[in-house]
């Protein structure tokens, strides 16, 4: 009796072996969508059970992001502005000690919704995951962690209207001791904004726009004339591209237009107002004290 017993509890302990080691390979494989540590999911590769460790913000040192059209050079940062449409190549390079790496980003805008379509380019490298528990959203991410820390894949921005859009992105560095439990886990975010030339220019829609009083307390008024009946939103959002206020006004009449956003309740700090009349758009920063 004792000795079936002894062979029971071998065959459970290799059983439970066999699945952690098949559930972490397929991590190492490719990270489960909804691992970038987007406000969506609020999951970065820590969170979703890949990996322990400490989970910290890189620095400038830590990681190099960069964009173009074709070899991407430029820094992608919040100086960084997108035209509608556009395809971008996007660089992933993880500056950090010999191990093994690996990754995954999102792109969205304000609502949490996909901005753009991300498009692999080298299928021995990266991979696109989704899952019923994040929708159409698409995350990038690494295929088969090795010591690879340089990635590139392209982004197509989506339309300028979309107004901000941020990259979220989490990524792991391991030391190759198969303990998941010290590895490393980096989190951060950049947001870009749409190019002001790829914007109809809304001074053809409207006259005398005012946005007042600046800096605010608790509420910001804007004011203009609208040359014809148009639909008109505005939304303010936080420097990190989180949508905290805004209206909608469809089919408002020409003339006189005014509407004011309370303000009371947001934290203090510097705010971008986006506000869209028809097809065109305009954007102002306003201070919250």
């Amino acid at each position: 009796m004792k000795k079936n017993y002894l062979l029971l509890s071998v065959s459970v302990f290799a059983l439970l072996l066999l699945l952690n080691t098949e559930k972490v390979n397929s991590k190492i494989s490719s990270p489960p969508a909804g691992s970038a540590g987007d406000p969506f999911t609020n999951a970065s590769c820590s969170q979703n059970g890949c990996h322990g460790g400490a989970t910290i913000t890189p620095t400038a040192n830590d990681l190099t992001l960069t964009i173009g059209t074709n070899t991407p050079t430029t820094p992608l940062d919040a100086s960084f502005e997108y035209t509608g449409g556009v395809q971008y190549n996007i660089g992933f390079l993880i500056n950090a000690f010999t191990g093994r790496y690996g990754f995954q980003m999102v792109a969205l805008d304000a609502a949490n919704a996909q901005a753009g379509t991300m498009t692999v380019t080298n299928a021995a490298t990266t991979k696109i995951n989704t899952s019923p528990g994040t929708g159409s959203r698409q995350y990038m991410g690494h295929l088969n962690a090795s010591s690879t820390k340089n990635w590139t894949f392209r982004w197509t921005a989506p339309a300028a209207t979309t107004g901000p859009v941020t990259f979220y992105y989490s990524y792991a560095t391991e030391d190759n001791d198969d303990n998941p439990g010290t590895n490393v886990i980096y989190k951060s975010s950049v947001t870009i904004n749409p190019a002001a030339s790829a914007i109809e220019n809304i001074n053809t829609k409207v006259e005398a726009l005012q946005v007042f009083p600046n800096p605010v307390t608790n509420e910001v008024g804007v004011s203009f004339n609208l040359l014809e009946t148009e639909n008109v939103s505005a939304e303010l959002y936080s420097l990190d591209g989180r949508l905290m206020t805004g209206f909608t006004a469809e089919n408002a009449a020409a003339g006189k237009f005014s509407k004011t956003l309370n303000v009371s309740e947001i934290t203090a700090g510097v705010y971008l107002l986006k506000l869209n009349v028809g097809g065109a758009s305009a954007t102002q920063k306003i201070i919250k004290q």
